[in-house]
């Protein structure tokens, strides 16, 4: 499994002017140095958990709503949670896919 490629997809939707963004990645298709980063950033989350603890996410106005969907293998985690939920070991996954998403 930790040699499967990862398939992400993210949509940035809300804050203040209601802009989507949209951002997928599949390590397949990355060069390996990236392929590896985006790997490292995955590994470090615990989906699992991290599912649990944002079972009903709340919307706020004027603030970031996320949905993510990872695919791993036979593996698929979704998650949907607003910016304040957002935990420290998952930021930097959602950093990398936001500079894609605008082009950074």
């Amino acid at each position: 499994m930790a040699d499967d490629p990862i398939r992400i997809d993210l949509e940035r939707s809300g804050g203040f002017a209601g802009v989507s963004l949209k951002a997928s990645v599949d390590t397949s298709q990355l060069p390996p140095e990236e392929a590896r980063t985006v790997t490292e950033l995955v590994d470090r989350v615990d989906f699992d958990a991290l599912a649990a603890r944002t079972a009903s996410p709340s919307r706020a106005p004027d603030r970031f709503q996320y949905d993510l969907a990872v695919r791993r293998g036979g593996e698929r985690h979704a998650l949907s949670l607003g910016e304040s939920a957002v935990p420290p070991e998952l930021r930097p996954l959602l950093d990398y896919l936001m500079a894609r998403a605008t082009g950074r």
